[in-house]
């Protein structure tokens, strides 16, 4: 095989399309992470998943808590970053966001930051906080 056709082989894989939504950050989370993010972060602690207070539980939470926030920020320049696509690929194990309108890109990095600091504080995961009452949150 063609060592040219086989690195431009190599190289639209590991920039495969994909178009955001919240499918979208739950194909990213768990590309990212190795973990499927509906059965592991969709109600995990008191921020990931709907809703959120209280002190995050841990380092995983606390990525979700980051997450709510920048979510929020984007609220202020309306934009709807739950339903906003956006465009993104892959470059050596990571997502990387592509051009696209501002509220696209920065949905998109507001994602692609979580699924990185989940990946950072995959130690931190505890089954104990795996669908957690938000009740207990405070």
């Amino acid at each position: 095989m063609d060592k040219g056709f086989s690195s431009l082989s190599y190289f639209n894989k590991s920039l495969s399309p994909a178009y955001g939504s919240l499918w979208e950050l739950h194909k990213m989370i768990t590309k990212t992470t190795g973990k499927n993010a509906l059965l592991h972060y969709s109600s995990y602690g008191c921020y990931c998943g709907l809703g959120g207070r209280g002190q995050p539980k841990d380092a995983t939470d606390r990525c979700c808590q980051l997450h709510d926030t920048c979510y929020n920020s984007l609220q202020s320049y309306r934009c709807n970053a739950k339903m906003q696509g956006y465009h993104y690929g892959w470059r050596s194990g990571s997502p990387s966001c592509r051009e696209g309108s501002w509220c696209a890109q920065l949905s998109c990095e507001c994602d692609r930051s979580l699924a990185l600091c989940l990946r950072r504080s995959i130690g931190s995961y505890s089954k104990r906080y795996c669908f957690y009452p938000k009740l207990w949150c405070r």
